[in-house]
């Protein structure tokens, strides 16, 4: 039984790696230890026939990168992991080369995917402020969206949020009591109306998990971050 969750912990973090080697475009290859790459390349055949990893705890944890789950409607999970940081802009990228801007645990652009979020204009509110809110509690405002296949800029989209109170939220066995906020977004003119769950940390305002739809072309997007970024 030991040799068996070794070996599946083995798999899985070489899949993993082929995940950062091969489908990165943004991160420098010079910059990966050779004798890493070496490791990876002579082993990598063994993995033909293997069934798809099943992400635990332990693996996430020997990962040295921020990572998150990403399902994207009835898809499949997939990992992402973080790529970069720009003041509070967080880009993460999956192996397909999608990569995930998020902004205070909003997706705000998106690029690899057939019709990509290029940019979101919002209100100056954060999450922060409805914490500590009653519940039911509505605020209304409107969102701007642009998309580059087809090209459309600026799509008004009218937003109310609601506290919808404290649930508990397992993440990879973990359980964390989570303040749900629930966005419902909508576009009459084109018949578009959806509801955004945020999952919050009460103590620092961050989104452990979210269901976010960005566009009335693709399905939910489903995040939950199994690996909080420590910038």
């Amino acid at each position: 039984m030991k040799k068996y969750s070794t070996n599946k912990l083995i798999f899985s973090l070489l899949i993993f790696l082929q995940f950062v080697f091969s489908s990165c475009a943004s991160i420098n290859m010079e910059r990966i230890s050779p004798s890493f790459n070496s490791a990876f390349d002579a082993i990598k055949g063994a993995l033909i026939g293997y069934p798809d990893p099943v992400f635990t705890g332990e693996i996430i944890n020997s990962i040295p990168y921020a990572s998150a789950m990403l399902k994207i409607g009835k898809g499949s999970n997939s990992l992402i992991i973080l790529e970069s940081v720009s003041n509070t802009k967080y880009t993460w990228v999956s192996q397909d080369q999608v990569f995930i801007v998020i902004q205070d645990g909003r997706i705000i652009e998106t690029e690899g995917l057939f019709n990509n979020l290029t940019n979101l204009t919002r209100p100056d509110l954060s999450f922060e402020d409805f914490v500590g809110g009653s519940p039911n509690v509505s605020t209304n405002y409107f969102f701007y969206y642009s998309y580059d296949k087809p090209f459309l800029l600026d799509l008004r989209v009218s937003a109310t949020l609601v506290n919808k109170g404290y649930q508990k939220v397992e993440i990879l066995g973990q359980t964390r009591n989570l303040l749900l906020l629930e966005e419902t977004i909508s576009n009459k003119q084109i018949r578009w109306e959806k509801k955004n769950l945020f999952w919050i940390d009460p103590s620092d305002h961050f989104v452990w998990k979210s269901i976010q739809h960005i566009s009335p072309k693709l399905p939910p997007f489903i995040l939950q971050v199994t690996k909080r970024p420590k910038i």
